[in-house]
This record gives C-alpha cells, structure tokens and sequence, in this order.
C-alpha cells in the first residue's frame, strides 16, 4: 500500500490532511478543528462529491461542528470530521483499511466513527488496522438510534414552547436515512401527523406503506405546511432561496449544518420561526460515542437517558437565548466556546 498524505495549511484548524492511496483509491480528507477538550472525534463521511475543494468544504464545516457539538453536550472530545470521495456503492474492505493507515497516521489526535454511508461493520473493519475508532459493534454500535431519540426530544421540548400538543403536531421530514427512519417512528408512534421526502423513491414507498405516513415530493418538502420542519439529509438547506418559502413554526432536525451562513438564523428569527441548533439536536450520537468510552464500559439505559436529556438542555438554550437577546444559534455558539476555549 503506498498511501501519500498531503498537510493542508488551513487558518482555524490544529491539522487537515488529505491521502490518496493508488491501490485501493482511496481519496480522502481528514480535518481536526480543536482538541482542547479531547481527542478529535467525529464520523467518516462517503460521498461521491464533486471536486475535492468541494469534499474540503464539507469536512471543515462538519469538523467545526464537531467542536461545538461535543463542548455543548458537555463531553471530553475535541471536533474532527473525516470524508471519503467515493460511490457507496465503491465501497470494500481495500479501501476501509487504506483509510484506516491514514486514520492510524494521526495517531490519535482524531478517532474514527461512522457517518453517511459508513456502516458500524465499516468500522469493524478499520479497527483491524488501527485502535482509533468509535462505534464498534461490540459497544455501542450504530448510534444513529441515539440520534433519532435526541431529535424526537428536541422536537417534543419544541412542540412543548409552541404549545402544541404532541397528537396535535404535524412534522415534515426531510430524509430517511437511518436517522430520518427512526425519527419518523418515534414521531407516528407519539400520535403526530408526519409528512416525509426523499430523493429514494423506494424508501418513502415503504414508509408510507409501513407507517401511514404522507409522501411529498422532495422540491416541496421544505415548503410544506406544518408546526416544524425536521430536516434530516444534508446541510445548507437554510438559505437565500429557501428561508422566506418556509412555512413552518419551528425548525428541529438531524442534518449538520442546515444553515448556509450564520446570518440566516437572523432571518430566520425575522420570520418567527424557532431554530433548533443543529449541533445540539442532533448530538445523541456522539454522546453514544462518549458512553462508550466511560469507565465500566457501554451502558445503553445511559445512552438513552442522555439522548432523552438532550430535549431539556433545548428549553435551557431557548431561555438563554431569550434572556441574552440573541438567536438561538448565536446563544449556542456562546455556550459552546465558554467551555472549550477555557482550556
């Protein structure tokens, strides 16, 4: 294997490097955003992109997040991020293991979980060739139920500052996926009315078929009328075009970095929508992740207790940011940094 690593000089961030193995073509790019409350931690992304600028956008905006998502949940875990450019449907042990030698190279400083189209077995895998990896199947697992169980609290703590009752809440998802599935089941199980969109046609078929739901093309999904809108695919869906079609109450959802720029949340607030930050709704997975890791080993009555918690530290937010006068995105921010730059 003859993996080469490139070091990319980025203002903002302890280390972002990209590899390229020949072999098994591997192209990849790994991002370490801030470690001062830990080790870098954060899920291994496979998406055919692009471009490469276009694959480093996403990784330095996802590992970012990392930082403040875990600094927020209040767990010892830096942010880092990594992506692979590939089809999913390229994916195979050759290629697993190549990015495990570059995970490896790191020596720490950023652990491995899975991510879009990265699988638990994925991480399996990868672990064969290096210990820094999360979300083993002999741990915790695939966290994304944990993230979807997050999500459904975030969504209940706001129906609950709309008013709304939970058999009175009608909720747009965007995305199923293995999070936007779950989210979906916990929503029809609490009695909500549940609209969803995926560019799968296969998956909404068999939702629809499974759970009674109602389908809506993926273009209108965003627009649809409803109390909150939860979007659960990729990010930037917050936008110029986007944010003045909305028509929704509130904004709760598992997508990473839903707004295209900080000043959206703004406008955002203009409107009266509520805006859920994205970092805080959807952190049940990285708290897995943590739980994993605690003395006495995976306990997943904890991991359920803090996902189902992750609703409460929504309403504190909300009130802060009330208090402070601030968008509830900027009062994330806040509190984010208030913890990880005192290290």
């Amino acid at each position: 294997m003859t993996l080469t690593v490139t070091e990319l000089n980025i203002p903002g961030y302890e280390k972002v490097v990209k590899a390229y193995d020949m072999a098994s073509g591997l192209r990849a790019i790994i991002a370490v955003h801030n470690t001062n409350l830990g080790p870098a931690v954060g899920g291994t992304r496979l998406f055919p992109y692009a471009s490469e600028d276009e694959a480093l956008t996403d990784v330095l905006r996802l590992s970012r997040g990392m930082t403040y998502k875990s600094s927020l949940a209040g767990l010892p875990f830096g942010g880092g991020k990594a992506v692979i450019i590939a089809n999913p449907e390229d994916k195979n042990p050759q290629l697993l293991l190549a990015f495990a030698k570059f995970v490896d190279s790191l020596k720490g400083k950023y652990i491995c979980a899975e991510d879009m189209n990265t699988t638990s077995a994925d991480m399996e895998v990868i672990r064969t060739a290096t210990p820094f990896v999360a979300g083993l199947e002999r741990d915790g697992g695939d966290p994304s139920p944990f993230t979807a169980l997050g999500v459904f609290s975030c969504i209940e703590a706001t129906a609950k500052k709309l008013g709304i009752p939970m058999s009175g809440l009608h909720v747009a998802v965007q995305g199923i996926g293995a999070v936007g599935r779950r989210l979906i089941e916990h929503l029809c199980e609490a009695g909500c009315r549940v609209s969803v969109a995926d560019r799968n046609g296969h998956k909404v078929n068999e939702v629809i078929e499974a759970l009674g739901v109602k389908g809506v093309h993926p273009d209108n999904i965003l627009f649809t009328e409803c109390d909150i809108l939860a979007p659960c695919a990729m990010g930037a869906i917050l936008n110029d075009n986007t944010i003045n079609q909305l028509q929704c109450k509130a904004v709760v959802g598992a997508a990473n970095n839903q707004l295209a720029e900080p000043r959206h949340a703004r406008r955002l607030q203009d409107l009266d929508i509520l805006y859920a930050p994205d970092y805080l709704v959807n952190a049940g997975g990285i708290t897995n992740v943590a739980i994993e890791r605690q003395v006495g080993g995976y306990n997943m009555k904890d991991a359920v207790k803090a996902a189902r918690h992750i609703g409460q530290r929504l309403l504190d937010l909300y009130a802060y940011a009330e208090e402070h006068n601030i968008t509830t995105a900027e009062a994330a921010d806040r509190m984010a940094e208030q913890r990880f730059n005192k290290k």
